[in-house]
């Protein structure tokens, strides 16, 4: 069994590098959702979604940064939602413990309610163990982050992508330098730029990057141009 679940890890890892878009982008998604169901959630894993980070498709690129960037994950997609909209009060009464049930409920119905509850308890457990292990997220596990943020930094300065995919970019260098205390110099001159540009809208998310590129080892002359 082990055997067999390393072979398909390493089939899905060279799908990742496939310059076929269809292939790269459907090898990071079963990637990505293994790692919430916590099947595939070891350090392996993590980094070869980073890998991502630095693709050639954009839309990968795009994938594999917002899984870095999310610090909490929705459960929603546990419901199959085979269940009818007439039934949905009745259903959180149930959740909630305040149904008692009738004497005209079918089966069925019932067995719809019950698998409704289940799913709810098992995407509320699910919940509380991510928001139990906040403090401890993929970004950690990431081999080399000096190195990996550098690289990111690499590419963003040579990137032609559209203007959200480079603030996405942005984001997780940003990320990663207040997570691990990095310092990479040339990303404050850099960032500096974009509080200059033409996306006025954007420049509140700019400055929430800047703040979270802050730490305490970050010489002050290279802040003060941004102050």
């Amino acid at each position: 069994s082990n055997g067999i679940n390393k072979k398909m890890q390493n089939f899905i890892f060279e799908m990742l590098q496939d310059p076929n878009e269809t292939a790269s982008k459907r090898a990071l998604s079963v990637m990505i959702e293994l790692y919430k169901r916590k099947i595939w959630n070891d350090d392996k894993t993590v980094n070869v979604i980073a890998e991502g980070c630095l693709h050639d498709n954009p839309k990968v690129v795009a994938a594999a940064t917002k899984f870095f960037l999310i610090l909490d994950y929705d459960w929603e997609s546990d419901s199959d939602g085979d269940v009818d909209a007439s039934d949905e009060e009745m259903e959180q009464k149930m959740i909630q413990g305040k149904y008692k049930g009738t004497k005209k409920m079918t089966k069925a119905r019932i067995h719809k309610v019950d698998k409704v509850i289940k799913q709810h308890k098992r995407k509320e457990k699910r919940k509380n163990k991510i928001k139990f292990s906040t403090d401890f997220l993929p970004i950690d596990l990431i081999y080399d982050p000096q190195a990996f943020a550098e690289k990111v930094f690499n590419k963003l300065r040579k990137s032609t992508e559209r203007y959200e995919v480079k603030l996405l970019m942005m984001r997780l260098i940003s990320r990663m330098i207040g997570r691990h205390q990095l310092f990479i110099q040339p990303f404050y001159p850099h960032i500096l730029r974009y509080l200059q540009s033409h996306e006025k809208d954007k420049i509140g998310e700019i400055f929430a990057m800047i703040i979270e590129s802050c730490h305490e080892l970050v010489p002050p002359e290279e802040i003060k141009p941004i102050i």
